[in-house]
């Protein structure tokens, strides 16, 4: 299969994200051009059928499976199969994560004209969200515009999570409303529980409209109950977290267990991640504290960063019997997927010389790499490093 030229460009270190600027100029030309570049996928009806038999082995939980198929017809030019491929390496389905692998199917995938060409766009700008680099943001804003050019709507969400943060482009919270009113209008129930906080509070210039905001909120509660009670692990994560934090639905724990364990169950991460920390923190009971403690490390295992850092900080402080040696290792893992808060732990041990040798050059280095993930515990930690190192030591 050749490589179309532009992914050579591409051929740089994902998590640095080197001339950036070029790049972008150079793949967008080449995504106007599609009369002249883009490629057609080829028709194979008996190549369609593996591809569907293969996502219904991964819905089933047999990933590696899934994952076989979807290689053989990927390194035999089928975009869709790329695209699956791409998902697999990135969440780590079936595989462990690898998100340059992840992005190299994608961009593949990306040369194609296929029914899921704008949801590869949007994979992409989700990939470079996780990259490291000051220019990594502005390359996801141009995927996340390109999908949402064509059609995934999806795609504003994060848009406007880009201009209400800043990241990538000015601050603008005109420009970031701007984009959740899109999302939420097809329905995305993110932003229209996004768009409702907004609405209620009235902040950003918009008039307060409590009546209007819990419009939004209910229905962003029925689409999500629908989708969750017809398997979506997302959803249910995101039924229970409404439940959980109380702001635009009464707090409501058992409820909040019901879908984090639900989405856990389904193998949503993020799911196992806040039902383990909702556990800890509501119970007393050791049964439970163990049960959360699993769900954590099954979530770090599959990468989740948060679950990650939670255990390392666990292991530190000696809570739940944990030993505090535990620790490194954790951060270590942590910092491998990019987690800005595990990044200034392992830190803050180099600073101190606790359970690793005392290095200042190691730490600062770190801190460096969580300041372009945008972490700013890091940033904070970084600029006090770097002022006491320059100030001049007082005379006794």
């Amino acid at each position: 299969m050749t490589t179309p030229k532009f992914i050579k460009i591409m051929k740089t270190n994902f998590f640095l994200c080197v001339s950036v600027v070029l790049m972008l100029a150079v793949i967008f030309m080449w995504l106007d051009r599609e009369n002249i570049l883009v490629k057609s996928a080829p028709l194979d009806p008996e190549v369609n059928e593996m591809i569907s038999q293969a996502r219904a082995l991964q819905k089933k939980g047999e990933l590696e499976n899934a994952l076989i198929t979807f290689e053989k017809y990927a390194m035999r030019g089928h975009p869709v199969a790329m695209y699956h491929v791409g998902r697999a390496y990135a969440r780590g389905w079936g595989t462990k994560p690898d998100l340059d692998k992840a992005r190299h199917f994608f961009l593949l995938a990306a040369s194609y004209s296929f029914a899921y060409r704008a949801e590869t766009a949007y994979e992409l700008g989700r990939l470079y969200q996780r990259a490291i680099g000051p220019e990594c943001n502005k390359m996801a804003i141009g995927w996340f515009l390109k999908s949402l050019e064509w059609n995934h709507f999806k795609a504003a969400m994060q848009l406007a999570v880009h201009h209400e943060k800043g990241l990538g482009t000015p601050q603008n919270m005109a420009q970031a409303i701007y984009y959740y009113k899109i999302a939420a209008s097809h329905g995305n129930e993110q932003a229209l529980l996004k768009y409702a906080r907004v609405v209620l509070t009235g902040r950003y210039g918009v008039t307060a409209d409590p009546e209007h905001a819990y419009i939004l909120v209910n229905r962003a509660l029925d689409s999500l109950l629908h989708r969750a009670r017809n398997g979506s692990a997302g959803s249910a994560k995101q039924l229970g977290r409404l439940y959980r934090d109380g702001e635009l639905l009464p707090l409501d724990y058992e409820q909040a267990k019901y879908w984090l364990l639900h989405a856990a169950e389904l193998g949503n991460t993020g799911g196992m991640h806040d039902y383990a920390r909702l556990m800890l923190t509501i119970s007393e009971q050791a049964a439970d504290h163990k049960e959360a403690l699993e769900w954590l490390r099954r979530a770090a295992t599959k990468g989740h960063g948060g679950a990650m850092n939670s255990l390392g900080k666990f292991h530190l402080t000696q809570k739940y019997g944990l030993e505090k040696a535990g620790a490194v290792a954790w951060f270590k893992m942590g910092i491998g997927v990019s987690h800005g808060a595990a990044i200034e732990q392992m830190a803050k041990l180099y600073l101190q010389g606790e359970l690793v040798a005392k290095n200042i050059e190691a730490a600062l280095k770190l801190l460096e790499k969580g300041v372009l993930l945008g972490h700013s515990g890091s940033e904070r930690l970084l600029k006090r490093t770097q002022k006491s190192l320059t100030e001049t030591p007082k005379s006794s």
